[in-house]
């Protein structure tokens, strides 16, 4: 699953301080879980015990929804999170252990290293004074070799279980026999793997030999914490700079090579009255520095809209309130937090085929692209552009609203459930 987006919600200016002390809080500010439709009561979770989620600091809207997804259900739910966690907005029900501190991109190499080390030994004590509680860990940090077999080992015979969120069955453009073997190894760690994706499950069982009864399927949540804007399409357009009449795609996230921009980009002459509204940063190799070139040629020419950098909230939501379609021109992905953040907005996609897309696009929110190529890219557009006028925001957003957190995370609460009155199994690597 690809979750890089543009660093969004509080800019760097103003990220708690370098060092920052353990933070223990119980957030008030967030409003009590919505009460539950007729029939859908919150799952009883009590008998489970207390869950402790390791996010490593992984983008903050998602470790938000996955929190309060728990919460809401009955959960008691500790978080160890970072100056990034959205802290104001987390339930009552969840307990916030800031023990990563700062992540201010202004920090000194030296600095940065100094801050993971404390991190990673505050973990290894929260472990150990938590050891009771279920730990999930929602991301993972490189080197994978220290911080997925070293530390998943040393959590395993620590904590009462441990479960590990496959975002990706290896990572995007790392595909090496290497990674597979460490991979293979990580995956056999954890009491339970959870999956977001059929396709992901499939993977660990038919290419890593997963038993399948040691993983949990749950859908990934819709990315809800940014809020719509109270304007309309015209209004958004007008404040970017955007032609009224013009179809305009968005192309949104940190701009690395699986994610296919060039793609896009070569497109773009075959769709001579379409603009391009791209909202990201590109990333620091041949491939990043590249697509800058092009990226700056294209808009001096005018056919695309860049918004490098920085990208507040409240400009996440002008974005997708000024798009007619999300574009997801992916070379290879599992789940994408993208396609959950645009379907939230009601903005519909135009998405390959690939990985976990196929189970969540269809004719009401969106067309797929055939191939992750120039011309299949070229066709997609111009087919939307024909069409773009019967998707309604409104029905966009209601094909996904199984897709709502405290509904996704139902099948890891049943695991917690049954398994809450069982003695944990001894902490040795599974088979």
């Amino acid at each position: 699953m690809s979750l890089e987006l543009p660093v969004i919600g509080v800019p760097p200016s103003r990220t708690a301080p370098a060092g920052a002390a353990l933070l223990e809080r119980r957030s008030a500010e967030h409003p009590s879980p919505p009460p539950a439709r007729p029939g859908r009561e919150p799952l009883r979770a009590d008998a489970a015990g207390p869950v402790v989620l390791v996010s490593h600091g992984f983008q903050a809207h998602y470790e938000l929804g996955f929190a309060n997804g728990l919460a809401y259900n009955r959960v008691p739910v500790t978080l160890l999170g970072s100056s990034t966690t959205l802290a104001s907005r987390l339930s009552p029900g969840v307990t916030l252990l800031n023990i990563r501190g700062s992540q201010d991109p202004g920090r000194s190499r030296w600095r940065k290293l100094a801050d993971m080390g404390r991190y990673h030994l505050r973990l290894l004590l929260q472990a150990w004074r938590l050891r009771r509680c279920t730990f999930m860990v929602i991301g993972m940090l490189r080197p994978e070799w220290l911080l997925g077999i070293v530390e998943g080992l040393l959590l395993r015979l620590t904590v009462r279980r441990l479960t590990l969120t496959v975002h990706n069955i290896l990572p995007h453009d790392r595909h090496t026999v290497l990674m597979r073997a460490t991979y293979w190894l990580i995956y056999r760690i954890p009491h339970r793997l959870v999956v977001h994706t059929e396709a992901t499950r499939r993977a660990l069982v038919e290419r890593f030999g997963i038993p399948p009864g040691r993983i949990v399927l749950m859908e990934h949540g819709l990315n809800d914490a940014v809020d719509r804007l109270a304007i309309g399409r015209e209004q958004a357009r007008q404040q970017l700079g955007i032609p009224p009449q013009r179809c305009t795609g968005l192309f949104f996230g940190h701009v690395s090579q699986f994610k296919g921009l060039d793609l896009l980009l070569d497109a773009l002459p075959q769709v001579p009255h379409f603009t391009l509204l791209v909202a990201g940063r590109c990333s620091g190799d041949d491939y990043g520095r590249a697509m800058r070139a092009r990226l700056e040629a294209l808009v001096r020419e005018g056919r695309v809209i860049w918004l490098d950098g920085f990208v507040d909230e409240d400009t996440v939501a002008r974005v997708f309130a000024a798009a007619d379609c999300t574009v997801l021109p992916y070379r290879h992905i599992d789940q994408s937090g993208v396609l959950m953040l645009s379907l939230a907005q009601g903005v519909p996609v135009l998405a390959t085929r690939v990985g976990g897309f196929t189970e969540v696009v269809h004719s009401g929110n969106g067309a797929f692209i055939d191939e992750p190529s120039a011309d299949a890219i070229a066709r997609a557009l111009q087919r939307f552009t024909g069409e773009r006028d019967r998707y309604r925001r409104s029905e966009v957003m209601r094909t996904v609203e199984r897709l709502q957190w405290r509904r996704t995370v139902e099948p890891l609460v049943e695991w917690l459930r049954e398994e809450g009155g069982r003695p944990a199994s001894p902490g040795t690597p599974a088979s």
